[in-house]
């Protein structure tokens, strides 16, 4: 029995909780839901595959290679020699035309210029690049969460307005009933005053139902289901100071690709550079490294050779210069987008906090606006009760305290939402 009862008090605590959706957690949860996430591994894996890769150019290189060939002419002895060695009792066959070779070599680098190194760098410089290429499509995300999100806050918060508003009708439908009971009013006071009831009762379903719609786009790009009972709470954000110098994922996206320039610059001037290394050659062929004992015997051997190569390839000096100017050319253009991102966004933040400034100046006079609408409106109904007003001009006073704090709602809503705004234009 205590048990059973421990778990309801838990359920009890725990189910509120469940019922609670802020704005970062949906921030966080449309991130992680999004199909572009998944590219980060993709990005990950890539870098660290060419990177390795460049890595293995130290390793040994083996080559195996087979080879038949025939050539017009061979290296033979002149016919007084051969005929000496025949009188000697030696035949002196000399090399076959067709000659054939299995060979293995092995090469191994001592020094490459720096090339390996300036590889690897240019594969994590292109992966860094890529990753903040995601980050910027992924930032992207906060503007359309903040859209919906603050969209169905002011959807809310219009439904109850409009459940005060037809709260307000009713308790001055029972007046005019009162009225009529003692000849104040009439039945089409009554009739207007339902007017006004059906209409609040047909707004409220279209609130309802775009509602529901933001929920369902809500929920479709985070992945967090938003039942109409849940609650959004309002974020707890202040307005601070801004400039445009911040921490957007597109100035890392520039410095990325700034560094990624570099690392191809260096990669161009390693390749320029000679190569030194070690080889070793075995093979299997006839004829073998031993001519003169293959012309009097004519059989295949196996053989080997080994020793250092130094290598320098001046082919990559013509193109050297031009692909310098190309890069250096294509930095210019990131510097300029960079200026041009920059003053876009000055001109943002600007815009924004003005944004702001604007709703604090508005929603100064919002609660007094909202204390006098209130008391013109008992005052109307006072009148109404003792015949001195007509329905028609209650039902306006009732409407002009009614948008009085639906404006003051949905500007507190506004001004949060320009705040988020701004925060996310600057960092």
């Amino acid at each position: 029995m205590n048990r059973f009862i421990l778990t309801i008090l838990v359920l009890a605590c725990v189910a509120p909780l469940r019922g609670q959706i802020t704005w970062t957690q949906c921030r966080t949860a449309a991130r992680e839901n999004y199909p572009l996430i998944r590219q980060y591994r993709l990005v990950e894996r890539s870098t660290e595959y060419s990177v390795a890769n460049a890595a293995r150019a130290w390793l040994p290189q083996v080559s195996f290679s087979a080879q038949a060939g025939y050539q017009s002419d061979v290296a033979s002895f002149p016919d007084e020699l051969t005929a000496l060695y025949a009188q000697m009792g030696i035949d002196m066959k000399g090399l076959n035309r067709d000659q054939y070779r299995l060979s293995l070599e092995v090469n191994q680098t001592l020094w490459d210029g720096g090339q390996r190194r300036a590889q690897q760098d240019v594969a994590r410089a292109d992966g860094e690049f890529s990753r903040q290429n995601l980050e910027v499509e992924m930032y992207a995300l906060n503007e359309r969460v903040n859209s919906l999100y603050f969209g169905l806050l002011m959807l809310r918060e219009q439904l109850t307005q409009n459940a005060l508003l037809q709260e307000l009708l009713q308790s001055n439908l029972r007046t005019v009933d009162a009225c009529i009971d003692h000849g104040v009013a009439t039945a089409s006071d009554r009739q207007v005053v339902q007017v006004e009831l059906l209409t609040a009762a047909q707004q409220r379903v279209q609130l309802e139902s775009a509602a529901a719609a933001y929920r369902k786009m809500l929920a479709v790009m985070t992945g967090i289901s938003v039942g109409e009972a849940d609650t959004l709470e309002m974020p707890d954000v202040r307005p601070q100071s801004a400039s445009a110098a911040g921490n957007r994922p597109e100035l890392h996206l520039f410095e990325a690709q700034r560094r990624q320039f570099e690392a191809q610059k260096r990669a161009l001037h390693a390749s320029v550079m000679p190569r030194l290394g070690l080889f070793a050659q075995g093979f299997y062929g006839n004829p073998g490294l031993n001519l003169f004992r293959d012309m009097t015997e004519n059989r295949w051997t196996w053989n080997y050779l080994a020793g250092v190569r130094f290598q320098w390839n001046f082919g990559s000096l013509y193109t050297r210069g031009g692909n310098l100017q190309k890069l250096s050319i294509a930095q210019q253009q990131v510097d300029s987008r960079r200026e041009v991102f920059l003053f876009n966004q000055n001109l943002n933040v600007i815009r924004q906090q003005d944004a702001v400034d604007k709703m604090d100046r508005i929603m100064a006079d919002d609660d007094e606006i909202i204390a006098l609408r209130t008391s013109i409106r008992r005052a109307s109904e006072a009148r109404f009760a003792h015949g001195t007003m007509t329905v028609n001009d209650l039902l306006r006073d009732i409407h002009a305290e009614s948008q009085a704090r639906r404006a003051r709602a949905l500007h507190e809503i506004e001004r949060i939402k320009n705040i988020c705004d701004l925060l996310d234009t600057v960092n």
